[in-house]
């Protein structure tokens, strides 16, 4: 049986179209903090390794009504959608929708065909350039370095599912963290859940450890704070920059990320209007 939707970081339904946004919002990075095929590769081997090991039938509280063995399916499905679109160079939502769903595999091939399936998404990244455009549910293509990010992104989240759900501490880095606010205020902030209530208030997003190096990521690269001065349903304006707002929400990036896509990570710190602060957190439809 197919799992039920959650509130994953994951692929969009349909064909997606950009809110009205700043100028600064509104394009997508040439260049990332971080080495995406490092982070999807490592992430990806301990998510496999995870759901290996402790099995599918363990409940994964942060993607409800999904067990490890239903995550592993979803996330082999979305690695699948998007090496195809990258891999065949698809440029038109006929193209993705000629792309047939692959069926549940049986448990016993479970693991190989998410392993395949990561295998030919990290191939089809390796192989493009960066610039070669394809399909996205942004409303117009973007540039391969979009699915990397979002590719990045993803897998980073389940990861941090998987290893929630079997007591395994993980956090995000801090580069690829950060990077993941920015693309959650571009993409998927303004898609308003039909129950949310008006934001009513600016909201300040500050990271607390974007200001040091390590390894081979950049955090310095990485943005660190950021204004949204509206979100409605209109969409979204915000500026990369240290402002004061009605709300300010601090932490560890990777612990405002996790608040973002509300999961129960380690709290954040709420200054100023804290009812602003939470109607901005429910806002979107996750």
């Amino acid at each position: 049986m197919a799992p039920k939707a959650s509130r994953a970081c994951c692929v969009r339904p349909g064909q997606g179209t950009v809110a009205d946004m700043t100028d600064a919002a509104a394009s997508s990075p040439t260049e990332l903090p971080y080495d995406p095929h490092a982070h999807l590769r490592t992430d990806a081997v301990q998510f496999i390794d995870i759901v290996t090991k402790h099995g599918f039938e363990h409940v994964v509280p942060s993607c409800p009504d999904w067990n490890l063995g239903d995550l592993a399916w979803h996330l082999g499905t979305v690695w699948t959608r998007w090496g195809r679109i990258v891999s065949e160079g698809i440029t038109t939502f006929e193209g993705v929708q000629a792309i047939e769903r692959p069926g549940r595999p049986p448990d016993d091939l479970l693991i190989d065909w998410v392993t395949a399936a990561h295998t030919g998404l990290s191939s089809a990244l390796a192989i493009t350039s960066d610039d070669t455009e394809v399909w996205t549910w942004t409303g117009s293509n973007q540039p391969e370095v979009w699915v990397e990010r979002r590719m990045t992104q993803e897998t980073a989240m389940h990861r941090w599912d998987a290893s929630n759900a079997v007591g395994i501490p993980y956090e995000i880095p801090a580069a690829v963290a950060a990077d993941g606010i920015d693309e959650f205020l571009m993409w998927f902030a303004h898609d308003r859940h039909p129950d949310a209530e008006p934001v009513g208030g600016s909201v300040h997003l500050h990271c607390t450890d974007t200001d040091v190096n390590e390894g081979s990521d950049d955090r310095s690269a990485a943005h660190g704070e950021w204004l949204v001065s509206r979100l409605d349903e209109s969409g979204i304006e915000f500026t990369r920059e240290h402002a004061k707002g009605d709300a300010a929400v601090r932490g560890k990036a990777n612990d405002l990320l996790l608040w973002l896509w509300r999961r129960e990570g380690r709290p954040v710190e709420i200054l100023g209007d804290s009812a602003v602060a939470e109607r901005f957190r429910a806002f979107p439809d996750l």
